[in-house]
């Protein structure tokens, strides 16, 4: 009987849509190594219906090079070679970690997502709450920043009480939409159609690091009517990031 009540994502899902947590901008972290790939990765969500794209490449002490002005430059000439192949509209935001390095990165100024400019995408260790996490999101609160928390459902760590003592201190949540497929393992899997149901969720992305995840996992998607209700309203908030 389950089978009736959860289905695919409709075909014309994206239409419209727009990712406002990607790793497109080549050759500067973990995602697309080549300008070649990240195009053709481009193109491919175009023709999925995409309009309007974040790139939000890592800063993080495991890539020390990643600095504000330097990615900006980056970002600049990878959108003049994007504009040759796509009419996706090109943005450049950040996906900061919450570590030793965050503070420097806090000084050079935020890349935000979308146009207010208040909204900073952050992350934490996958492992372990660490030291100093909580201060650091007391900062950006103090200078009137948004956190917004990526794929919290990643986090071993984090159990039922850590989530809504989150909301309770008004962080934002986005969900990694590939989570609800299982892409990240059962536990973040559950968790992510946990939090969903919950109505726990403000936004999804993609987080999408290469484009054979996507095509692998973005089939093994299965919602229930309810869950598919507020899928499409987080698709909806990020549109309003650029209202």
């Amino acid at each position: 009987m389950i089978g009736f009540f959860h289905k695919n994502l409709p075909e014309d899902f994206f239409k419209g849509a727009c990712d406002i947590h990607c790793h497109l901008l080549p050759g500067v972290d973990d995602g697309f190594p080549t300008t070649e790939k990240s195009l053709h990765a481009l193109q491919k969500l175009e023709e999925r219906g995409v309009r309007k794209m974040i790139l939000t490449p890592h800063f993080m002490k495991d890539y020390p090079e990643n600095e504000r002005e330097s990615i900006m430059a980056q970002f600049e000439s990878y959108k003049a070679e994007a504009a040759k192949v796509s009419g996706i509209e090109l943005h450049l935001g950040a996906e900061y970690m919450l570590d030793a390095c965050f503070m420097n990165h806090f000084k050079q100024g935020f890349l935000t997502l979308g146009k207010k400019g208040k909204h900073v995408l952050c992350e934490t260790s996958y492992l372990m709450y660490e030291h100093g996490i909580s201060e650091m999101l007391y900062d950006i609160m103090c200078e009137e920043y948004q956190p917004i928390i990526a794929h919290p459902e990643r986090y071993e760590y984090a159990v039922r009480d850590n989530y809504f003592r989150w909301r309770d201190k008004q962080y934002k949540f986005q969900l990694n939409l590939l989570s609800l497929s299982g892409a990240y393992g059962k536990p973040a899997l559950v968790k992510s159609h946990y939090l969903l149901k919950e109505g726990m969720y403000e936004f999804v992305g993609s987080d999408m690091h290469n484009l054979d995840n996507f095509r692998r996992f973005l089939p093994e998607i299965r919602l229930t009517k309810k869950e598919m209700e507020r899928l499409e309203q987080l698709i909806e908030n990020n549109k309003k990031l650029f209202d």
